[in-house]
């Protein structure tokens, strides 16, 4: 028994220096520790003034320092081996690392932990790994994803990103951009990143658009510029070609015969009607109106119509043209008559938007129309309300700089047919051909609408061009309405 007093005072010696250098941290002894690591797991080691670290055996267990003051143990292996820390003031500690397998549904249940309520993003163990997979609906929930990764060397990451998610984030950029009076600025979702393209008009409306996209907590790549919008002209033709056949052939005949008739008072009285005083009734027939027409009348007619608006508009912003006129329609109620003017002609309306690699998105809305008294509509005594014939399209088309596209062809092909006869000699056979009057009507109509933008400066030679042509037709044109001798 006394030995083993002994033996228990010589121990409580030896540890508590030991213990008082750990605690106050003064001294060069080796100060001893027991940590345990489960396989796949981490453990974080506080530790002042962190000079240098050294691990045994690196494939039991990683070590690597977290800040300053902190020193990072993951488990990768089961197994035994040292972690030696050494201090700014010379001290060093000594750690024996314990690595044990665990269970993995305890890291399941640690990593669900860790993402907390984020759906999409499943957890499943396969052997003695863990995987997560599914997808992250924000780049939030996709960097919790990468640093569970990282604390964890068994969990392996098949999370991607949603492009949904993506989209819906861009789209909700956009929105911001559009509140905020940024017009040229765009966000698009290439892969899965999203990039802000366009131009701002200053250094504090770039940072505008930085602060908006933080304030979301999306990750963008900014390719916005500082400066004046690009300016993108518009080539748009429109050409329409028309072909119209009338064929008239046959015999109309007169079918009223028209006079004044004088009826005698002899006629009258025997049906019980009294002469006038001091006058008669009479009845007399007077000259015929012939409606007699010999048709053998062959019509064909062409046109062509093309216009050729050239459109510059700043990127984002909307440009119209108009080729025809207005026609008044009048609207007449009870108490009030208003008056809403109607274009009609070749009418065009756009909103180009340029990006920073030369692609063009186009908004276009297109109208070709004409006035219709065919099937006009009366209103009142003396008014009357007409239709309109129209060939009208709206799409969006994306197109690289100088490049045309076609946006509609139409084609339209009508064919009519009249037959006058007089019976029933129209149905004799051959004679019966006197006595009929045909008309053929066709009509056959293709309109080709196609367009081709430009991104253009002051200085580009398209738009040189387009002044000094358009400078040698006023010249022209002064020449001709000059006075000559020989006008």
């Amino acid at each position: 028994m006394g030995r083993v007093r002994r033996l228990a005072a010589v121990v409580a010696l030896g540890v508590a220096p030991m213990l008082a250098a750990f605690n106050h941290g003064g001294g060069n002894e080796d100060i001893a520790s027991t940590l345990e690591v489960p396989v796949g797991s981490s453990r974080v080691v506080q530790v002042q003034g962190i000079s240098k670290i050294a691990v045994g055996d690196p494939q039991v267990a990683g070590v690597r320092a977290v800040g300053g003051n902190q020193v990072l143990v993951i488990g990768q292996s089961e197994g035994r081996t040292t972690l030696m820390i050494w201090k700014g003031n010379g001290q060093r500690l000594s750690y024996t690392v314990v690595v044990r397998k665990i269970d993995p549904n305890e890291v399941v249940n640690e990593i669900k932990r860790l993402l907390g309520d984020r759906e999409g993003i499943t957890v499943r163990v396969v052997g003695d790994h863990i995987y997560l997979d599914g997808n992250a609906y924000t780049q939030e929930d996709y960097d919790r994803v990468q640093s569970i990764t990282e604390i964890y060397p068994n969990v392996r990451s098949f999370v991607r990103v949603s492009p949904n998610a993506k989209r819906l984030v861009a789209n909700n950029l956009n929105a911001q951009f559009q509140r905020a009076g940024m017009k040229n600025v765009v966000a698009r979702v290439v892969g899965s990143t999203i990039f802000l393209e366009g131009s701002v008009e200053s250094d504090q409306d770039l940072k505008r658009a930085e602060l908006i996209t933080k304030a979301l907590g999306e990750k963008v790549e900014n390719l916005l510029t500082v400066g004046l919008k690009k300016m993108i002209m518009a080539d748009v033709q429109f050409v329409e070609i028309r072909k119209n056949t009338l064929d008239n052939m046959g015999v109309k005949w007169p079918l009223d015969l028209t006079g004044p008739l004088d009826i005698s008072s002899q006629i009258v009285g025997a049906v019980g009607v009294p002469a006038p005083p001091g006058g008669t009734w009479t009845i007399s027939l007077g000259p015929l109106e012939s409606g007699f027409q010999l048709g053998l009348l062959l019509t064909d007619g062409y046109a062509r119509l093309l216009a050729q608006p050239k459109l510059v508009c700043a990127s984002g912003e909307k440009a119209e043209f108009l080729a025809g006129g207005e026609i008044p329609i009048i609207y007449a109620t009870q108490n009030i008559t208003t008056v809403e003017w109607k274009e009609y002609g070749v009418i065009l309306k756009l909103q180009p938007t340029a990006d920073s690699q030369g692609d063009i998105t186009m908004k276009l809305e297109g109208e070709v129309s004409e006035i219709d008294w065919s099937v006009a509509v009366s209103q009142g005594t003396n008014t009357k309300i007409p239709g309109f014939r129209v060939r009208r399209f709206r799409t969006e088309v994306a197109v690289k700089h100088g490049e045309a596209i076609v946006l509609s062809g139409v084609f339209n092909h009508s064919e009519e047919k009249d037959v006058d006869k007089i019976p029933p000699f129209a149905y004799v056979p051959i004679l019966g051909e006197l006595f009929k009057y045909h008309t053929y009507t066709e009509q056959k109509q293709e309109l080709l609408i196609w367009v081709k933008p430009y991104i253009v400066t002051p200085d580009s030679d398209r738009v040189v061009r387009m002044i000094r042509d358009m400078e040698q037709r006023y010249k022209e044109a002064r020449d001709e309405v000059t006075y000559s001798i020989f006008d």
